[in-house]
C-alpha cells in the first residue's frame, strides 16, 4: 500500500474475505451482495439490520453459500 489510507481500506476488504471463507461463503457472490444491498440499508434508523449482512447470518440469499443451506 502506498498510504494509510490504502493500507487500512485493503485490511477491511482482507477481513470480510478470510471471515467469509470462513463460513464457507462464495466470496464474489457474498460481495455483490453487499455492494448492492447494503447502500440501500437505512442502519441509522434499524442499526440492528447490520446482522442481515454479517457472514453467518442465517438470512443471506442461498446463492452465497458453497454448500446448500
Amino acid at each position: 500500500m502506498k498510504t494509510d489510507r490504502g493500507a487500512h481500506d485493503s485490511s477491511i476488504v482482507y477481513s470480510i474475505v478470510q471471515t467469509a471463507l470462513a463460513n464457507d461463503l462464495k466470496i464474489y457472490e457474498y460481495l455483490v451482495y453487499l455492494l448492492k444491498q447494503m447502500p440501500n440499508t437505512d442502519f441509522n434508523q434499524s442499526p440492528e439490520l447490520i446482522e442481515k449482512f454479517v457472514p453467518w447470518s442465517k438470512e443471506l440469499p442461498a446463492n452465497c453459500y458453497k454448500t446448500k443451506k
